[in-house]
Parts: structure tokens; sequence; C-alpha cells
């Protein structure tokens, strides 16, 4: 293969798609962190997530409401939830309605979601829970290891950090994560737990040229199938925290449609796939929302190198 000869628009570019490969293990640790946060199974963690995305839409993206409820101790009352119906969050993740509303119904027994009308809630006390108030702390650390690794250019403000802002984090943070789950899931036409096997088995692939920038120039594409590092079925299943069955079957699926390859002991995502038109136009919409994520993180004061705030 015959790399490109470099200029500033490629360099540019290279770092771009650095940037995109880097964002992928931050994306595998908010997995573990929500999913021991949450302490239930894989799909009741993403149906917790999705409704209590769906509770906050409206004030999220809006400044002055956002800042209001932006620090530790600044959990917004359930009276200013948005309800979200079971058919929404089902749709949204992609997976059956009926798995949805039984997970749903184990989230209301355990008392981390409720009926209202309109449909349901996270309440307030679900927020306050210690597990809950450890993953908030647990996650600024996690981004801030983002940000001093793949953050570096982003346009830091001149404006000072405006304090305690971890939970106005840990929402744009959960958007991040359900918008890569949704953009993996609309580029491959596959559900929420598909996406994210696949992006499970992608990374540990290329894990050991991640934070390389003079590898592989013509990235996305990457390395060539020899050179990328096969995954068991059993190490995704372990990294995802989802039953092995449930695992194996996703990835047979995925082998079936071509999305993934038997390689030695494991599975592969091949070349010819990172080479799709639809795959390559995939990463470069990754790569922008995580400079978007970035930017958003740098204006609430995560910017490289900056300490945790004041509670």
């Amino acid at each position: 293969m015959i790399h490109p000869p470099q200029d500033s628009a490629s360099s540019a570019l290279d770092s771009r798609r650095l940037t995109a490969r880097q964002s992928a293990e931050y994306f595998l640790n908010i997995v573990r962190l929500l999913d021991h946060a949450v302490d239930r199974d894989l799909v009741t963690t993403l149906t917790f997530l999705s409704i209590a995305r769906a509770n906050m839409r409206n004030f999220t993206m809006d400044p002055v409401r956002a800042m209001r409820y932006a620090a530790m101790d600044a959990v917004p009352p359930d009276s200013e939830r948005t309800p979200v119906t079971v058919y929404a969050i089902a749709k949204e993740l992609g997976i059956p309605y009926e798995t949805v509303r039984r997970h749903a119904a184990k989230l209301r027994k355990d008392g981390l979601c409720e009926s209202v009308p309109g449909g349901l809630i996270i309440p307030n006390t679900a927020f306050l829970h210690p597990g809950m108030l450890e993953a908030v702390q647990a996650h600024w650390s996690l981004t801030q290891d983002l940000v001093n690794t793949a953050g570096g250019y982003a346009a830091v403000p001149s404006v000072p950090p405006p304090g305690d802002v971890s939970r106005q984090v840990v929402r744009l943070g959960v958007n991040y994560f359900l918008d890569v789950i949704a953009l993996i899931g609309r580029t491959l036409e596959v559900d929420a737990l598909a996406a994210l096997v696949m992006r499970a088995v992608s990374f540990v692939n290329i894990e050991q040229h991640a934070y390389d920038p003079s590898g592989y120039p013509d990235i996305p594409v990457g390395p060539r199938d020899s050179e990328r590092e096969p995954v068991s079925v059993y190490a995704v299943a372990k990294t995802l925290n989802l039953p092995y069955e449930t695992t194996r079957r996703h990835v047979r699926r995925l082998m079936e449609r071509g999305l993934l390859e038997k390689s030695g002991a494991g599975v592969i995502v091949p070349e010819k796939v990172s080479a799709r038109p639809q795959v390559l136009a995939g990463i470069g919409e990754l790569t922008a929302r995580t400079e978007a994520y970035l930017a958003r993180l740098a204006e609430l004061g995560v910017r490289p190198g900056a300490p945790p705030p004041a509670a």
C-alpha cells in the first residue's frame, strides 16, 4: 500500500483520524462505568440512559437551564423532566419494543424509573444514590483523560471556567455516548447492541495503533487484516458486560453480514469493511462529533491539564 506524501492538510486530517481512534477507548470505558453505576445488564443500562437523556433533552442544550443544574448537588426536580414512552426508547435504540418494555419494568421495580402521565422518567432520587455520585466523579476523570490526549486542538475560550459543572459534563457525555451508538447503528444498519459489539471488536483490532500519530496515514481504513489483533467472543462479552451467548449471537449475525470475519482465535473488522464509503463517511461524522464534544467540554472548563472542579 502506497502512502501519500504528508502536507499540512493531510497532517490535520491524520490528527482528526487519530482523535477518532483515541475516542474509542474513552467510549468503552464509559460503557464499563455506566454499567457499573446502574449495576444492571447492558440493555437495562442503555434503557436507563435513553430515558434519562429524553427526560433532560429540552434543557441539556439550553445554556441557562443547563447551568442551573450543572453542579454535583444540583439535581433537577422530577417536575422538570420530560416523560418519554417505551416506544420512543425502542425506536431510538433499534431494540424490540417488548425487550425495552421488559427492561423498563426492571428499572421501575428497583426504583430507578417511574411511570408518570406521558411516559417514563428517571426520578431525582436515582441520581442521588451513592453509586451515581461516584459515577459522576469517575466520569469527570475519564473525560479529562480524553481531553488530555485528544483535545489539545479544541478551541479554548479565554473566559474562566464556570465552576462545578460535573453533572452537565455527564449529561453531555451521555449524549455523546448514545449519539455514537446511533451513528454506528445507522452506518452499519444494526441495533444498539450490535453497534457496541462492533465498537469493541474494532478497538481491540487496532488498539496497538490507537496512539501512534505517525502510523497508517491512510487511516480510517487502517492496518491490513494481518496486522489487526483478533479478539475472542469471550473478551468482547467481558468488555461489554454482556452474557456470552448474547455476544456470540450478535457476533455470528455480524459475520453472516460480512461485517466481522474469523481471524486466528478471534474476530476482526476486516479492512474491506473499514473501506466502505458509508463507513468512511460514518467515521468522518464520528470525528466531527468528537471534536464538537471536546469543544463543548472546553467551554465548561474541561481543558488539557485542568484540575477537577471544586464541589
